[in-house]
């Protein structure tokens, strides 16, 4: 399995496999932990459209008693070698959907010097940017966003929070209070006052009863805003 994903999946998408499995405890190739022989003889897949692509098969679903049909869109690619690869497969909180448009988002410049709130929703919104984009320098990208626009005490802090989830086999970036962050929860974002330096970041998962909750406090160091603090659920 190692073999294929390596040959046949993008680096990035590789990555983004990983962080997958660890939000949703399955694997998003086949959105579920394991396939058995009936499943894999029932596979199919189909064009949809430019480079996307549907690969289904049928399973048995517990909560309906019956079989439905698993329906993946995937999006695949040349890459400058000549090599197709996978380089976007829809999370199950996607369904059936898919498209181009996904990906759509413009960059997101941080603006510190306004006022606090638009500096907290352009911060967050340029950091799961990178996510949401599948960066190809991605872990660089945060890193750098951290050391700019945190202070000195809040990336102490982000360290301390990612170690005890480290130690807790929890693999959250505590920025976001997931280990990923995906295109369809861009949209999703929001940004509420509680006083004039303390802000509540929300985003939905895309599952009902999902959505994510930072709050965080800013302050103001030589004219510019910077994160100062940080409380995840």
């Amino acid at each position: 399995m190692d073999d294929l994903l390596d040959k046949y999946l993008t680096p990035e998408m590789q990555k983004k496999r990983g962080r997958l499995v660890d939000v949703t405890g399955s694997d998003p190739l086949l959105r579920a932990q394991d396939v058995l022989k009936h499943n894999r003889q029932s596979l199919t897949c189909r064009h949809l459209e430019g480079n996307w692509f549907e690969v289904a098969y049928r399973t048995f679903d517990w909560d309906a008693k019956d079989t439905v049909t698993i329906r993946i869109p995937v999006r695949a690619e040349e890459d400058k070698k000549g090599m197709v690869r996978i380089n976007y497969i829809t999370p199950y909180w996607g369904g059936s959907r898919y498209g181009d448009y996904l990906f759509d988002i413009p960059s997101q410049k941080v603006r510190d010097r306004l006022d606090a709130r638009t500096f907290v929703e352009t911060f967050f919104n340029a950091y799961t940017y990178s996510y949401a984009i599948m960066s190809t320098s991605l872990e660089e990208d945060l890193e750098q966003l951290r050391k700019r626009y945190c202070t000195s005490f809040m990336q102490e802090k982000y360290a301390t929070l990612k170690q005890q989830f480290l130690e807790d086999e929890c693999y959250k970036d505590p920025l976001i209070d997931c280990a990923d962050f995906d295109a369809f929860w861009y949209p999703t974002i929001s940004v509420a006052s509680i006083d004039s330096i303390t802000f509540l970041i929300s985003y939905d998962l895309g599952v009902k009863g999902w959505r994510n909750d930072i709050k965080v406090t800013v302050t103001r160091e030589k004219e510019r805003f910077r994160l100062s603090d940080i409380e995840v659920e």
